[in-house]
Protein backbone atom coordinates (compact mmCIF):
# COMPACT_ATOMS: atom_id res chain seq x y z
CA UNK A 1 0.00 0.00 0.00
CA UNK A 2 1.64 2.93 -0.99
CA UNK A 3 1.79 6.30 0.82
CA UNK A 4 -0.17 7.39 3.59
CA UNK A 5 -3.98 7.54 2.92
CA UNK A 6 -4.42 8.96 6.10
CA UNK A 7 -2.06 11.91 5.57
CA UNK A 8 -3.75 12.54 2.11
CA UNK A 9 -7.09 12.21 3.69
CA UNK A 10 -6.17 14.14 7.28
CA UNK A 11 -9.45 16.52 7.08
CA UNK A 12 -11.81 14.28 6.24
CA UNK A 13 -10.47 11.90 8.68
CA UNK A 14 -10.39 14.05 11.36
CA UNK A 15 -14.79 15.28 10.50
CA UNK A 16 -15.25 11.76 10.25
CA UNK A 17 -14.03 11.03 13.79
CA UNK A 18 -15.17 13.99 15.38
CA UNK A 19 -18.83 12.96 14.88
CA UNK A 20 -17.96 9.93 16.40
CA UNK A 21 -16.47 12.11 19.78
CA UNK A 22 -19.64 14.11 19.93
CA UNK A 23 -21.84 11.19 21.02
CA UNK A 24 -21.85 9.66 24.39
CA UNK A 25 -18.48 7.99 24.55
CA UNK A 26 -20.17 5.56 27.03
CA UNK A 27 -21.82 4.05 24.26
CA UNK A 28 -18.91 2.94 22.74
CA UNK A 29 -18.13 -1.04 23.38
CA UNK A 30 -14.65 -0.41 22.01
CA UNK A 31 -13.63 2.81 24.11
CA UNK A 32 -15.78 0.83 27.54
CA UNK A 33 -13.70 -2.33 26.77
CA UNK A 34 -10.46 -0.47 25.99
CA UNK A 35 -10.55 1.92 29.31
CA UNK A 36 -11.86 -1.58 31.08
CA UNK A 37 -8.63 -3.57 30.40
CA UNK A 38 -6.12 -0.52 31.10
CA UNK A 39 -7.66 0.00 34.33
CA UNK A 40 -7.31 2.95 36.65
CA UNK A 41 -4.73 5.25 34.37
CA UNK A 42 -4.86 8.21 36.72
CA UNK A 43 -1.70 9.76 36.74
CA UNK A 44 -0.19 6.81 35.07
CA UNK A 45 2.63 7.72 31.95
CA UNK A 46 0.56 6.45 29.19
CA UNK A 47 1.21 6.53 25.39
CA UNK A 48 -1.33 6.73 22.30
CA UNK A 49 0.12 4.50 19.52
CA UNK A 50 -0.72 5.50 16.20
CA UNK A 51 -3.05 8.22 17.48
CA UNK A 52 -4.09 10.27 14.34
CA UNK A 53 -5.66 13.35 15.31
CA UNK A 54 -5.97 12.34 19.17
CA UNK A 55 -9.58 11.09 19.76
CA UNK A 56 -7.94 8.15 22.13
CA UNK A 57 -5.42 10.27 23.63
CA UNK A 58 -8.06 12.83 24.83
CA UNK A 59 -10.38 10.35 26.52
CA UNK A 60 -7.02 9.03 28.40
CA UNK A 61 -6.10 12.64 29.35
CA UNK A 62 -9.79 13.39 30.30
CA UNK A 63 -9.35 10.46 32.59
CA UNK A 64 -6.10 11.83 34.47
CA UNK A 65 -3.22 9.81 32.29
CA UNK A 66 -0.19 11.55 31.46
CA UNK A 67 -0.17 10.99 27.65
CA UNK A 68 1.95 10.92 24.75
CA UNK A 69 1.08 10.21 21.45
CA UNK A 70 2.60 9.63 18.59
CA UNK A 71 1.59 8.79 14.88
CA UNK A 72 3.41 9.50 11.35
CA UNK A 73 1.15 11.80 9.70
CA UNK A 74 2.54 15.09 10.85
CA UNK A 75 -1.47 16.60 9.62
CA UNK A 76 -2.88 14.69 12.02
CA UNK A 77 -0.71 15.55 14.68
CA UNK A 78 -0.59 19.11 13.78
CA UNK A 79 -5.20 18.70 14.21
CA UNK A 80 -4.14 17.11 17.89
CA UNK A 81 -2.21 19.81 18.46
CA UNK A 82 -5.15 22.10 17.61
CA UNK A 83 -7.10 20.39 19.90
CA UNK A 84 -4.87 20.52 22.99
CA UNK A 85 -4.23 24.08 22.92
CA UNK A 86 -3.29 23.66 26.63
CA UNK A 87 -0.42 21.55 25.46
CA UNK A 88 -1.65 18.62 28.17
CA UNK A 89 -0.65 16.02 25.01
CA UNK A 90 2.77 15.61 24.13
CA UNK A 91 1.34 15.00 20.33
CA UNK A 92 4.69 13.81 18.03
CA UNK A 93 5.51 12.62 14.83
CA UNK A 94 7.00 9.24 14.67
CA UNK A 95 7.31 5.82 12.65
CA UNK A 96 6.13 3.24 15.33
CA UNK A 97 6.94 0.19 12.99
CA UNK A 98 10.60 0.62 14.41
CA UNK A 99 11.72 1.55 18.19
CA UNK A 100 11.70 5.10 19.19
CA UNK A 101 15.01 5.71 21.46
CA UNK A 102 13.57 8.54 23.34
CA UNK A 103 10.83 7.08 24.73
CA UNK A 104 12.12 3.28 25.84
CA UNK A 105 10.80 2.08 28.82
CA UNK A 106 8.74 4.85 29.32
CA UNK A 107 5.21 3.35 29.87
CA UNK A 108 2.92 1.40 32.25
CA UNK A 109 0.06 1.71 30.12
CA UNK A 110 -0.22 1.59 26.16
CA UNK A 111 -3.07 1.86 24.09
CA UNK A 112 -4.04 1.71 20.45
CA UNK A 113 -7.06 2.14 19.33
CA UNK A 114 -8.19 1.10 15.50
CA UNK A 115 -4.91 1.07 14.41
CA UNK A 116 -3.05 -2.26 14.07
CA UNK A 117 -5.21 -2.83 11.04
CA UNK A 118 -2.95 0.39 9.08
CA UNK A 119 0.57 -1.18 10.01
CA UNK A 120 2.38 -2.26 7.37
CA UNK A 121 4.94 -3.87 9.80
CA UNK A 122 2.79 -5.34 12.74
CA UNK A 123 5.93 -7.00 13.99
CA UNK A 124 8.10 -4.04 13.71
CA UNK A 125 5.05 -2.34 15.76
CA UNK A 126 4.90 -4.71 18.25
CA UNK A 127 8.39 -4.79 18.59
CA UNK A 128 8.15 -0.85 19.08
CA UNK A 129 5.54 -0.82 21.92
CA UNK A 130 8.00 -3.77 23.64
CA UNK A 131 10.40 -1.37 23.65
CA UNK A 132 8.11 1.59 25.06
CA UNK A 133 7.03 -0.42 27.74
CA UNK A 134 8.04 -0.28 31.20
CA UNK A 135 8.42 -3.80 33.03
CA UNK A 136 4.92 -5.16 34.02
CA UNK A 137 3.18 -2.81 31.70
CA UNK A 138 -0.14 -3.31 30.51
CA UNK A 139 -0.85 -2.76 26.43
CA UNK A 140 -4.18 -3.16 24.92
CA UNK A 141 -4.92 -3.27 21.17
CA UNK A 142 -8.71 -2.27 19.73
CA UNK A 143 -8.91 -3.24 15.76
CA UNK A 144 -11.12 -5.13 13.40
CA UNK A 145 -11.67 -8.43 13.88
CA UNK A 146 -9.66 -10.48 11.55
CA UNK A 147 -12.29 -12.68 11.31
CA UNK A 148 -14.76 -10.16 9.97
CA UNK A 149 -13.15 -9.76 7.02
CA UNK A 150 -14.33 -12.88 5.29
CA UNK A 151 -17.78 -12.58 7.35
CA UNK A 152 -18.15 -8.76 5.81
CA UNK A 153 -16.92 -9.59 2.38
CA UNK A 154 -13.98 -7.69 2.68
CA UNK A 155 -11.54 -10.71 1.81
CA UNK A 156 -11.79 -14.60 0.65
CA UNK A 157 -9.10 -16.01 1.97
CA UNK A 158 -8.85 -15.74 5.68
CA UNK A 159 -5.00 -17.21 5.57
CA UNK A 160 -4.27 -14.59 2.87
CA UNK A 161 -2.17 -12.21 5.57
CA UNK A 162 -0.90 -8.83 4.72
CA UNK A 163 -4.11 -9.04 1.71
CA UNK A 164 -6.13 -5.80 1.07
CA UNK A 165 -9.60 -4.91 2.43
CA UNK A 166 -11.16 -1.89 2.52
CA UNK A 167 -12.79 -0.06 4.76
CA UNK A 168 -16.00 0.42 3.53
CA UNK A 169 -17.29 3.08 6.17
CA UNK A 170 -14.41 5.37 5.34
CA UNK A 171 -14.70 4.77 1.68
CA UNK A 172 -18.59 6.28 1.98
CA UNK A 173 -16.62 9.52 3.63
CA UNK A 174 -14.01 9.75 0.37
CA UNK A 175 -11.35 8.54 2.50
CA UNK A 176 -10.11 5.99 0.49
CA UNK A 177 -8.52 4.22 3.43
CA UNK A 178 -7.20 0.71 2.85
CA UNK A 179 -6.18 -2.07 5.63
CA UNK A 180 -3.93 -4.91 6.17
CA UNK A 181 -5.74 -8.03 7.05
CA UNK A 182 -3.73 -10.35 8.93
CA UNK A 183 -4.69 -13.71 11.22
CA UNK A 184 -5.27 -13.36 14.67
CA UNK A 185 -2.19 -16.01 15.17
CA UNK A 186 -0.06 -13.51 12.81
CA UNK A 187 -0.90 -10.63 15.61
CA UNK A 188 -0.81 -13.14 18.93
CA UNK A 189 2.49 -14.72 17.80
CA UNK A 190 3.71 -11.35 16.82
CA UNK A 191 3.28 -9.81 20.28
CA UNK A 192 4.06 -12.27 21.97
CA UNK A 193 7.40 -13.05 20.40
CA UNK A 194 7.93 -9.52 21.08
CA UNK A 195 8.11 -10.31 25.09
CA UNK A 196 3.96 -9.76 26.17
CA UNK A 197 2.01 -12.25 27.75
CA UNK A 198 -1.91 -12.59 26.69
CA UNK A 199 -4.15 -11.19 29.90
CA UNK A 200 -7.34 -10.84 27.95
CA UNK A 201 -9.06 -11.64 24.71
CA UNK A 202 -12.28 -9.52 24.32
CA UNK A 203 -15.20 -9.93 21.64
CA UNK A 204 -16.69 -6.33 20.74
CA UNK A 205 -19.76 -6.19 18.86
CA UNK A 206 -21.28 -3.09 16.83
CA UNK A 207 -22.96 -0.40 18.77
CA UNK A 208 -27.06 -1.54 18.49
CA UNK A 209 -27.71 1.08 16.23
CA UNK A 210 -24.92 0.35 13.43
CA UNK A 211 -25.76 -0.33 10.18
CA UNK A 212 -24.70 -4.40 9.88
CA UNK A 213 -23.85 -6.67 6.40
CA UNK A 214 -24.88 -9.72 8.41
CA UNK A 215 -28.91 -11.18 8.10
CA UNK A 216 -31.63 -9.48 10.56
CA UNK A 217 -31.17 -10.62 14.43
CA UNK A 218 -27.43 -12.54 13.51
CA UNK A 219 -24.62 -10.95 15.67
CA UNK A 220 -20.71 -11.21 15.06
CA UNK A 221 -17.85 -9.21 17.20
CA UNK A 222 -16.80 -6.83 14.38
CA UNK A 223 -14.18 -5.71 16.86
CA UNK A 224 -11.64 -7.66 19.32
CA UNK A 225 -9.46 -5.94 21.80
CA UNK A 226 -6.41 -7.87 22.90
CA UNK A 227 -4.87 -7.05 26.56
CA UNK A 228 -0.80 -7.81 26.78
CA UNK A 229 1.45 -7.66 30.07
CA UNK A 230 4.67 -6.80 29.83
CA UNK A 231 7.16 -9.77 31.22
Amino acid sequence: MDGNPWEEHAEAFARFVERRERVDLARDPIIATMLAQLGDIAGREALDACCGEGFFSRVLAARGARVTAVDRSARLIAMARAKDPEGEIDFRVGDLSRPLPELAGRFGLIGSHLALNDVADYRGFAGALAAAAAPGARLVLAFNNPYSSVVRGHIADYFASGALGVYGGLWQQGIKAHYYHRTLEDYLDAFLDAGFRLAKLADVPDRADSASALPEGARFPRFMVLAFDRG
